[in-house]
């Protein structure tokens, strides 16, 4: 199988690269950010997820290991294939997914197309465990935190938004000092 690809973009579209080693042009899907950010004739390198089907060989590309070794997680949730995991990844950083997992949060799963409740619902109850221990040892949400992206949910910011939002900061405080941190760190 195909682990690692080091080489010089060829051609992108809105999916995936064609990414030229050494004259052979292996097409990589990619998430929608990493994408945005190839220029043709960069020189690239992905760690690599080869999925083979019956009629297909795919390849899905990640910029490091530990997003290959969340998407891999992500697979062995029954009802995700490679093509939805790579669009959960799409939705956020990988810290980001693994804090709204382990918060119980499956509607900010629900934004990815082809995710409804119950999917969303199994990658919650499934995968939590897995990454509670590296969340919280990371300083990520807690349970308060989340009252925090709910609240800031209800006055109107998308939770793709305020996960963007609260990402890095360590909150202090009740609920309300806590909103007013994230919305002044915004501001700057």
């Amino acid at each position: 199988m195909i682990a690692y690809l080091k080489g010089s973009v060829l051609k992108k579209d809105q999916k995936a690269t064609i990414i030229n080693v050494n004259g052979v042009g292996y097409e990589v899907f990619l998430k929608n950010k990493d994408i945005a950010n190839l220029q043709v004739n960069e020189f690239v390198e992905f760690f690599i997820h080869s999925y083979v089907k019956e009629d297909a060989l795919d390849l899905y590309g990640f910029v490091n290991p530990e997003e290959l070794a969340f998407f891999k997680q992500l697979l062995q949730v029954s009802g995700i294939g490679p093509k939805t995991a790579m669009s959960v990844m799409s939705l956020a950083e990988v810290l980001d997914l693994k804090r709204a997992i382990t918060s119980g949060n499956p509607s900010f799963l629900q934004q990815v197309s082809g995710i409804g409740k119950k999917t969303a619902e199994r990658l919650v109850v499934e995968l939590k465990e897995k990454f509670i221990d590296e969340v919280s040892a990371d300083g990520a949400l807690i349970n308060t935190d989340q009252q925090v992206i709910s609240a800031l949910v209800s006055l109107g910011y998308k939770e793709r938004e305020v996960m963007e939002m609260t990402r890095g900061l360590e909150l202090e405080g009740d609920l309300s000092d806590k909103i007013k941190q994230v919305l002044k760190n915004t501001k700057k």
